[in-house]
């Protein structure tokens, strides 16, 4: 017997022919073996008292059998309940509307939370599956957030927007935040390249800066002179290391909003991509195929982001 219809009551995957199954003696249901074994047994152990038997969802008759959907974009075979392809991403359907429950998520293992339990236009099995790293962290942040108290403060999104924004696939907050890092970078290199170049002036005034000048001649040559020109040059330094200072204080000034919003804008982000899938899959299978893909992190994006920032900000730097 074939179990190519049907799906694994464990990881919601439907069967295919290279499987390694395992048909549980008390109520037929197949398995996958590694899910068999990780879950300690027959997933419908409970109902086997009830005398619960196991029903195949294949087609009966060949009327019966599903006639697969050809991908106008990429030419691959999809199944029948598929309404968006596996292969390219694209929209072969549209589905009824409802929910979809999930068998036991990898994601779910050390939350706390009840997974059915609602977090305003999503639950938390379905925000498991977006986040996919530390979700528990995120769905404590979420809950707090639907009980109306603070979600408190992202670490991640201080020390490492805007690029955590893209990391996390949130790319519009994303690029506002980078907006502003670049905007401020910009404005603020102005003022900087004044303060230094009335510092070199200072300098120039009573040193001589050539091709020949060395580290060890220029401290030899300060030293030289009276205490009231090495004032004068001290202050002037002085002046620019603080200008430095308020130049990294305000390009800071983005990451602590970031810090602040950033749950929020994670949460609503989840459930605006919720509300989306649940318009493209018709069964549970489909919905978290879409939700794995969309949800999750982003390295390319943490990195393009990352390598785009500095860029701008080493021309601006050289600029100057």
């Amino acid at each position: 017997m074939t179990f190519e219809y049907d799906v694994c009551p464990i990881c919601a995957q439907q069967f295919v022919s290279s499987d390694d199954i395992v048909v549980c003696p008390e109520c037929g249901t197949p398995h996958h073996r590694a899910c068999w074994a990780e879950h300690g047994g027959c997933a419908h152990a409970d109902k086997h008292e009830s005398g619960f038997v196991w029903q195949s969802g294949a087609p009966q008759t060949a009327e019966e059998a599903p006639v697969y959907t050809r991908c106008p974009r990429c030419g691959e075979e999809c199944a029948p309940n598929v309404l968006v392809c596996p292969e390219c991403g694209k929209q072969l359907g549209v589905a009824a509307e409802g929910r979809f429950d999930f068998n036991d998520d990898f994601f779910l293992r050390g939350v706390g939370t009840d997974p059915d339990a609602d977090l305003d236009g999503f639950t938390v099995r379905e925000a498991a599956t977006f986040v996919q790293y530390r979700v528990n962290d995120y769905v404590r942040k979420f809950v707090r957030i639907k009980e109306g108290r603070k979600a408190g403060w992202n670490w991640a999104a201080f020390f490492f927007s805007p690029f955590w924004f893209f990391y996390r696939k949130i790319r519009k907050a994303g690029v506002l935040f980078m907006g502003v890092l670049l905007v401020l970078a910009v404005f603020m290199a102005i003022p900087l390249q004044k303060v230094q170049q009335q510092m070199l002036t200072t300098v120039e005034e009573y040193v001589t800066i050539d091709e020949t000048m060395t580290p060890e001649k220029f401290m030899s040559d300060i030293s030289a002179l009276d205490p009231s020109q090495q004032e004068k040059i001290q202050n002037a330094v002085m002046r620019y290391s603080a200008a430095i200072l308020i130049y990294i204080g305000v390009l800071f000034l983005p990451n602590f909003a970031a810090a602040i919003v950033a749950d929020s804008v994670y949460k609503k982000k989840i459930e605006q991509d919720v509300r989306s899938m649940r318009e493209f899959a018709k069964n549970a299978q489909t919905f978290r195929m879409l939700a794995l893909r969309r949800g999750g992190v982003s390295v390319l994006g943490l990195v393009a982001s990352y390598m785009l920032v500095n860029l701008v900000l080493n021309m601006i730097i050289l600029y100057q």
